[in-house]
């Protein structure tokens, strides 16, 4: 069986935000990095989000393979599946669909559940030029995760300073 590839996909401000606050909209990211963003989603057998992000992106998200952390019980729907972290085992359900790439979109719950489970075999980060001084961490978690990352490639996306970051998992 094919090795599944999960990447972890982010845009964060430079001062390590993925969003201001609960339910803040990606508006502030670049055209630049959307564009990547949609081009890996559609080279994806299915994309990861948290509740709150599937509720922020619902419309586009529906239109593709969903798969929704969340604790509580809700009938899968039309592409989406509604899944609990804490009843089953996000790497057998995985392999169980047969899944061999799947894109993460977040947020800080998500993204630290598949670093806690050493799930993320890819890390694209984009970073944005905008500063939020507070806000939703990538990562947030309660024990001593130390994972090593190698980086694969850096590019500017734009004038602005947007710049991607691809890192491997070593």
């Amino acid at each position: 069986m094919k090795k599944i590839s999960i990447s972890l996909l982010a845009a964060v401000s430079i001062d390590g935000r993925i969003a201001a606050y609960s339910g803040h909209k990606s508006d502030w990211t670049s055209k630049e990095d959307k564009d990547f963003l949609h081009s890996m989603l559609d080279a994806s057998d299915c994309v990861v989000v948290g509740r709150n992000t599937y509720e922020i992106a619902r419309e586009p998200l529906s239109k593709r393979n969903c798969i929704v952390f969340t604790n509580m019980s809700e009938k899968s729907d039309r592409g989406t599946v509604y899944f609990n972290p804490a009843k089953q085992d996000f790497s057998v359900f995985a392999k169980e669909k047969k899944y061999t790439s799947i894109a993460v979109l977040g947020g800080t719950g998500v993204y630290t559940y598949f670093l806690e489970h050493d799930l993320c075999t890819d890390l694209w980060l984009t970073i944005e030029p905008v500063v939020f001084g507070t806000g939703l961490a990538l990562f947030e978690t309660e024990k001593f995760v130390m994972k090593h990352f190698h980086l694969q490639s850096s590019r500017l996306l734009n004038s602005n300073g947007s710049i991607l970051l691809h890192y491997t998992r070593l």
